[in-house]
């Protein structure tokens, strides 16, 4: 991502149902895996938005228009994780981590990866 573009959750919504699909989606399938009802004209409202920011490309075939992510998943996770990092827990993971844990019983499967995650890291191997 060339800078740092916050998405509102309505956005997002649809750029989850854009990232799931395969060889671009059309605006009937992303009205079908939405969680949350939307009208055709308010999706479409955010399609162009979403185009208008660098996230979309609109490709028409023949008289259905297809969209495609110009942004990864794995790039807006990286960006977004990075603003939250540094806004909400001044760039400190512990705190993070510690604030996300909040007294709940942790899964000893999400230890393990999370020192699994430790272990990468310390080696450099991410």
């Amino acid at each position: 991502m060339k800078e740092n573009k916050r998405l509102p959750e309505s956005e997002l919504d649809i750029m989850l149902v854009v990232w799931a699909g395969e060889g671009g989606v059309t605006a009937p399938a992303i009205l079908e895996g939405l969680e949350r009802p939307l009208t055709a004209s308010a999706l479409h409202s955010y399609l162009k938005r979403l185009e208008e920011k660098g996230f979309l490309a609109c490709e028409k075939r023949g008289k259905v228009n297809y969209y495609t992510p110009l942004v990864s998943r794995e790039e807006y996770q990286r960006s977004e994780g990075r603003t939250i990092l540094q806004k909400l827990y001044g760039g400190s993971l512990s705190r993070f981590a510690a604030a996300l844990y909040d007294g709940e019983r942790v899964a000893p499967e999400e230890v393990a990866d999370l020192q699994a995650l430790l272990e990468q890291l310390k080696e450099g191997n991410p």
